[in-house]
């Protein structure tokens, strides 16, 4: 790993940690074994890195998400097996999927504009479509609004598997996948 991406790593674990107020450029270099040169010749500040940060975990999400679906399945084990693929990501980096979240809805940087969309949602609008276009969903809401309600179910899973108010096991990521098919199915707007 390089110093840039040592800077990006050290900025993750504090961010986890501390959240993003406690970021801090002595912090940062501290953990990153650098100091302002070096951080200053990747970055113009802790925004752009911030920015720079989020597009590297949407590569992670797009990876672990986008790239495993498999456009070849029907319309409904598709949607499952992205939403397992969600789940998954989730376990396998924790640190960078929470950060997406934090950092999608605006907990991180609120005036930020966000031009790059969480893979998970642009895929689930692209799977919601084609089961309206098939007739598999009848009568759901327009297909983002649907997307964005699973992502927000997602999101609330997630939130209290890191409370520790409960495991999100493969099973238990299964049921999520079948209740959440049916509430698109029979979401009304």
């Amino acid at each position: 790993m390089g110093k840039r991406e040592d800077l990006l790593d050290a900025a993750l674990q504090i961010i986890t940690e501390r959240g993003i107020r406690g970021l801090t450029l002595p912090l940062l270099f501290d953990r990153a074994g650098t100091g302002s040169g070096t951080f200053y010749h990747y970055f113009k500040g802790i925004e752009p890195m911030v920015e720079e940060l989020y597009l590297h975990c949407c590569e992670i999400a797009e990876h672990e998400i986008t790239e495993k679906d498999d456009p070849e399945l029907g319309v409904h084990e598709r949607f499952d097996n992205v939403l397992a693929n969600v789940f998954q990501a989730h376990r396998d980096y924790p640190r960078e999927m929470r950060f997406i979240y934090w950092h999608a809805y605006g907990l991180l940087a609120p005036d930020a504009a966000q031009s790059t969309p969480v893979p998970s949602i642009s895929l689930l609008t692209e799977i919601i479509s084609l089961g309206q276009d098939e007739k598999l969903i009848t009568r759901g809401a327009p297909a983002e609004v649907s997307a964005r309600m699973i992502r927000g179910m997602v999101a609330s899973c997630l939130w209290g598997q890191e409370q520790e108010l409960y495991l999100l096991t493969e099973e238990g990521s299964y049921w999520f996948a079948k209740r959440a098919w049916h509430l698109i199915e029979n979401a009304r707007i």
